[in-house]
């Protein structure tokens, strides 16, 4: 047996010893807690091994080829990147190769490393606490999946203008993005640090929860830790009883990402040349153009991802937000699990973002057509990034104290 507290309500709750395919759930919030994974970790390794060659793959041959009035051109998977950082958005073009590249890459060598030498049955394994932490504090910055979805947007978008063949690279990083996502399903929090760093928790007597027994959970590796102790035992991160200064931090970057919603739906995204005429297109724009092209499927996505996830996530966050400072204690099941699904759809805005990428990346021919990222690209990443801060830096166990504190 073991102790563990739920990350979003703080419950103690003792895990038995799972047999394999079963799954432990907080009984407060129904929050995941543990899985038992028949050949977990060896099926991580074989996919994170897949999904490196899939990676390498993707960036050795032709990621699309367009060809449109006997004029050809091919984009590799990083010309996207460069052709951002060519037309001086910098700042945007080292987020998406860090978004869809080098996060991704990092946590599979990361997951080799660890994996590979844990499965060989080295005792210690060098850096692996901090590989640990890079595995799964990077997680949720990689979005492999969501710029695929982002391809198949600009392609159809695209697709009436010209003949676009899809290359060697796009399959090979679709590859990549399946053993990625499957790597993850398969390489679970509580089991990988049981077996990395095998760590008793303290008891916690009787108490309810981990502030009540003084204990702080660790958001890494979740493990149990005397609130004292400045840095968890197990994986040597930064211990908090409650993230210091939660609602107040929400609050700045809620109104930071609000400012900035603006001008990302009212700007141009893109500015797009063709056969001489300059026309600048809005998000909603885009939304509007493929809705009239009858690409009604990936209209529907864009508008729900650009347009209605942020806003809807901005007022989720501000009413979560409102409701603990004003020591809200109704419905804390129901608000909880929608700060779940905030945490989880946060990063799929950056669809829009990766079209503007692809599309600058692969249509580059001249006067004839040729696309150019709008200012508000930069600004709307700016609101993904921010709103995905704002998520994190909420501690939904705020929640849960009112109810204590009022019972």
């Amino acid at each position: 047996m073991d102790y563990t507290a739920c990350h979003d309500c703080d419950l103690i709750v003792q895990l038995p010893t799972l047999e394999t395919g079963q799954k432990a759930y907080c009984p407060r919030c129904g929050h995941f807690l543990a899985a038992a994974v028949k050949n977990g970790l060896e099926q991580s390794l074989a996919l994170a091994f897949t999904a490196l060659v899939g990676m390498m793959l993707a960036n050795l041959f032709a990621y699309i080829s367009f060809a449109s009035r006997g004029r050809e051109q091919v984009m590799t998977l990083i010309q996207s990147v460069i052709s951002l950082y060519r037309h001086n958005n910098e700042v945007l073009a080292l987020l998406v190769l860090a978004f869809i590249v080098v996060m991704p890459t990092l946590i599979v060598i990361a997951v080799i490393t660890v994996l590979g030498q844990l499965l060989l049955n080295r005792r210690r394994i060098r850096y692996a606490r901090r590989l640990g932490r890079v595995i799964f504090t990077l997680q949720s910055w990689c979005m492999p999946e969501v710029f695929l979805i982002g391809v198949l947007a600009s392609l159809i978008k695209v697709a009436s203008m010209a003949t676009v063949v899809l290359g060697a690279s796009f399959w090979a990083y679709v590859g990549f993005s399946i053993a990625f996502t499957l790597m993850f399903a398969r390489l679970n929090r509580h089991q990988f640090w049981s077996i990395l760093v095998p760590l008793p928790a303290p008891d916690p007597g009787n108490a309810l929860t981990a502030k009540e027994a003084h204990l702080a959970n660790c958001h890494v590796c979740g493990h149990l830790s005397h609130a004292e102790k400045r840095y968890c035992e197990r994986c040597h991160s930064r211990l908090h009883l409650r993230t210091p200064n939660s609602v107040q931090i929400t609050g700045a970057f809620l109104l930071t990402a609000g400012l900035l919603y603006v001008p990302a739906n009212f700007l141009p995204i893109t500015r797009t040349i063709q056969l001489g005429r300059t026309m600048d297109s809005t998000i909603l724009g885009g939304v509007v153009y493929l809705w009239e092209d009858h690409s009604y499927g990936v209209a529907l996505i864009i508008f729900v991802a650009s347009v209605l996830v942020p806003i809807l996530k901005l007022l989720a966050l501000s009413w979560l937000s409102s409701g603990v400072a004003r020591r809200n204690s109704r419905y804390p099941v129901e608000r909880t699990r929608l700060f779940r699904i905030v945490e989880v759809i946060g990063r799929w805005s950056m669809v829009d973002v990766f079209v503007v990428a692809i599309l600058v990346g692969l249509i580059q021919l001249g006067d004839i057509l040729s696309f150019y990222p709008g200012i508000a690209a930069l600004c709307f990443t700016g609101v993904v990034m921010i709103t995905m801060l704002a998520a994190k830096a909420f501690d939904p166990r705020l929640i849960w104290d009112q109810i204590r504190e009022t019972s």
